[in-house]
């Protein structure tokens, strides 16, 4: 991409107090190939505003005109300018220097450049700069929050000039809103990017017209929801879910903003639409999967919380991964259920094989996953269910209880819910037996767990599932989950197993591998598990020694005495042991 030419247009009305140091912050850029267009809409501050834009000279271009509102100024800017890219400054505000730069090389970066792009700001009050940091992979996913959710900061865009020429000017009879106005428009057609940079700083003081303006309340509930009504019907399902969801969201973003009009606008809605779920039945059926392997009693405990759920629209997919134990009785249960369906696996797969024959085989529109030793309190799926109806209907989980021998312990995790990437990489807290999900979300998208590792293959198959959608918590335990020794959170050479195929996953994906932050917390977690076991390997050399195994008297005695000191002293394990003590020592290790 050759280097465009950006105009930086810079309105200002009685700006005496800021104007230079938006001007200074406008030259500082380290992108060169820029013109910085001032416009002064008729101040009347005795001539100070004109006197700093004029004492600059030929390094900005100049321009007054008849107060007529920050739009009036922007218009004047925009016939005026010669770049190729809209950028704005407001006159009390900064960019940082390498704002415009890092914007053009972010555009070089991308197939369509024709775009709104805009990115983080900081925000300075009293001495104390704060950044603010949208959340990018929630405006990925739903770009028309960019707006919805206020996330557009005039003065952190770079927009081309092509946009601009075919939308026309910004609406000059507006005072507040003329910027939101402007980009509800381009948004109808071109695609808004966000950029996760902080790159300007907007300064807040007791005189600018977000401020003392008495058109903000007015013009802001106007445009709000407008907004609102503009969205349609299927974005505001496919962004929440559902239309309760959706209202549910916008109200509690609007309690923080001074648009009461627009918030009794969005809260009427939602209880309209409460009142419509409370006589809606939402009863799909649901796939329940129980892989098992021998362990019978387990499983039949197992298969009972399923059948005693108080909803009832459910089938059981029990499938056998090549169990050696005598299944009579798992034969015998079958037999007296319709809904309770056995499929038999030749030969152990393992549980992401036996989960995947589970889904194939399924006939609901909802799978909910129980291990076999594994237990649904009674409500579990008619409270889970009636959640999903109201909040998520595609994928939710539940917290359980964790029950190791006699300690239970209640497993939550209240920030894992919507949005959960990229917070999932680092600590994904879903316990399979707690989740359903509908069953359209798998086929559609080709998710399945993956048959080639055998730990940690969930938690690779709820990271698959985060990229397409969210995942709702519902914040009740209605799941035991039993930990025994030989699950891989109790055994910490599993558990290293686990985090290294997660890691592997992560790595080979090209949605996840850009997150480095997350993926290099994991990392950490390896390398602590890893120096465990490491030292717990070096202790139990050290104090246990060797483990012979001999038939006989006579080999017993030749691994006596100084034969088994050498022995010691010569295995692989003890010499890397010996190395590390000695650079520990300053050198020495006795005999």
């Amino acid at each position: 991409m050759s280097e465009p030419k950006v105009s930086i247009i810079i309105p200002v009305y009685n700006g005496s107090n800021y104007l230079k140091d938006a001007i200074d912050s406008a030259i500082a850029q380290t992108y060169k190939n820029i013109e910085i267009i001032v416009v002064n809409d008729g101040s009347n501050d005795g001539g100070a505003t004109e006197k700093i834009a004029k004492s600059y000279g030929a390094a900005i271009k100049y321009y007054s005109k008849q107060n007529g509102g920050v739009a009036s100024a922007l218009n004047l800017g925009l016939k005026k300018m010669s770049g190729d890219y809209f950028s704005w400054l407001s006159h009390d505000d900064l960019y940082y220097q390498d704002k415009i730069e890092k914007q053009i090389n972010y555009l070089a970066g991308l197939e369509n450049k024709k775009v709104f792009l805009y990115a983080n700001y900081s925000v300075l009050k009293e001495g104390l700069v704060t950044p603010v940091v949208h959340n990018h992979e929630m405006l990925k996913r739903k770009p028309r929050y960019s707006l919805l959710r206020g996330c557009v900061n005039g003065i952190t865009v770079l927009i081309p000039k092509a946009i601009m020429d075919e939308m026309g000017g910004f609406d000059e009879q507006l005072r507040t809103a003329q910027d939101y106005e402007y980009w509800q428009r381009i948004e109808k057609k071109y695609d808004f990017v966000h950029m996760e940079d902080v790159l300007s700083i907007t300064r807040l003081h007791p005189g600018q017209d977000t401020v003392v303006s008495p058109h903000v309340k007015k013009e802001g509930d106007h445009l709000w929801i407008n907004m609102i009504e503009n969205l349609p019907e299927k974005d505001k399902i496919k962004y929440e879910g559902t239309l309760y969801n959706f209202y549910l969201e916008m109200t509690s973003f609007l309690k923080a903003t001074p648009y009461s009009g627009a918030l009794e606008y969005s809260a009427d809605k939602l209880n309209e639409y409460e009142k419509k779920l409370e006589g809606a039945h939402f009863a799909p059926k649901v796939s329940v999967v129980i892989p098992t392997y021998n362990r019978v009693n387990k499983t039949l405990s197992a298969i009972e919380s399923v059948l005693n759920q108080t909803y009832q629209n459910i089938e059981i997919i029990l499938v056998d991964d090549g169990s050696t134990d005598d299944m009579t009785a798992l034969k015998n249960k079958v037999k007296d259920y319709d809904n309770l369906k056995l499929f038999t696996q030749k030969k152990n797969a393992g549980p992401a094989a036996a989960r995947n024959r589970g889904i194939k085989e399924s006939t609901g529109e909802y799978i909910a996953f129980l291990d076999s030793d594994d237990l649904f309190m009674q409500d579990k799926l008619e409270k889970q269910l009636a959640s999903m109806a109201k909040y998520n209907p595609t994928i939710s989980y539940t917290a359980y209880l964790k029950h190791e021998g006699d300690r239970e312990t209640l497993m939550s995790d209240p920030g894992l819910t919507g949005i959960v990437v990229p917070r999932i990489i680092s600590n994904c807290t879903i316990a399979t037996p707690t989740v359903v999900i509908k069953k359209d979300l798998l086929t559609e998208k080709n998710i399945f767990f993956n048959e080639n590792i055998r730990i940690a293959e969930d938690t690779c198959f709820w990271l698959e599932i985060a990229k397409h959608s969210e995942i709702l918590l519902v914040n009740e335990p209605l799941t035991i989950v039993n930990v025994g020794e030989a699950t891989h959170f109790q055994d910490a050479r599993k558990l290293k197993i686990g985090v290294k195929n997660i890691i592997k996953y992560l790595l080979n994906d090209e949605y996840y591998s850009v997150y480095d932050t997350d993926i290099a917390a994991l990392f950490n977690y390896f390398y602590t598990i890893n120096n465990e076991l490491q030292k717990k390997d070096r202790n139990r050399l050290l104090y246990e020694g060797p483990v012979v195994s001999v038939r006989s008297k006579e080999e017993r005695l030749q691994f006596t005495g100084s034969k088994v000191k050498t022995l010691i002293k010569r295995s692989v394990p003890y010499r890397a042991y010996r190395k590390v003590a000695s650079s520990a020592k300053g050198g020495h290790l006795g005999k």
